[in-house]
């Protein structure tokens, strides 16, 4: 089975980092902008799961991002885990994060009708999980931390982007959680984060 990550960017106007990974950790990756080139990297590569840098659901009780839902809730379950486990991140409501999380929603409903299972990620608390750096404090660190989990392809034949390198932690949690083996945080009435399965994952709450 192949397996697809996606670094999504709020609008289609900046880069979103697409990942296809194997079983044996081969990552072909690239630089997409339209939601027709997502679905395009998709349905050539096979892959049934689908994990995806972006928020995919609201918080119980908000129906939508507008001003007249301004005074409900800013946060889902899975966002309230994060900040137990001191993982940072920026709430779905917050500027541009509404973009993303419009668009991440939208994109969700055009991947179902291809029959993929589609699951929310995110790499920053991933990388911190296991003890990799966040792009932010170097793409070299990252990449060389990347390489160490036993991916081959282009990981190990150019220097990738950010956008790349998140999309590549994005795509083995799809395969761990293709194979069973991952942490899911969360509220399943809204959406459960699904992150990697490790020592220190398994014992914060």
């Amino acid at each position: 089975m192949n397996y697809v990550g996606l670094d999504l960017a709020g609008a289609t106007t900046r880069p979103t980092g697409v990942c296809a990974i194997n079983q044996k950790l081969r990552v072909t990756c690239s630089v997409v902008h339209s939601d027709a080139e997502i679905l395009s990297i998709v349905r050539r590569s096979g892959a049934r799961v689908i994990a995806i840098d972006a928020p995919l659901a609201l918080p119980l009780g908000r129906h939508c991002l507008g001003e007249h839902c301004r005074g409900r809730s800013h946060f889902r379950a899975c966002d309230l885990v994060l900040r137990e486990m001191g993982i940072r991140f920026f709430p779905i409501t917050l500027g541009p994060m509404r973009t993303l999380t419009a668009r991440g929603m939208r994109l969700l409903k055009q991947l179902r009708r291809l029959h993929v299972d589609v699951i929310e990620t995110y790499p920053g608390a991933a990388q911190d999980l296991l003890d990799i750096p966040r792009k932010q404090y170097g793409l070299v660190a990252l990449q060389e931390a990347l390489k160490k989990t036993g991916c081959s392809g282009d990981i190990l034949t150019r220097s990738l982007t950010g956008d790349e390198l998140d999309a590549i932690n994005c795509a083995l949690v799809a395969k761990q959680y293709g194979e069973g083996h991952y942490l899911a945080i969360g509220d399943p009435s809204e959406i459960m984060m699904i992150l990697p399965r490790t020592w220190k994952a398994a014992t914060n709450p």
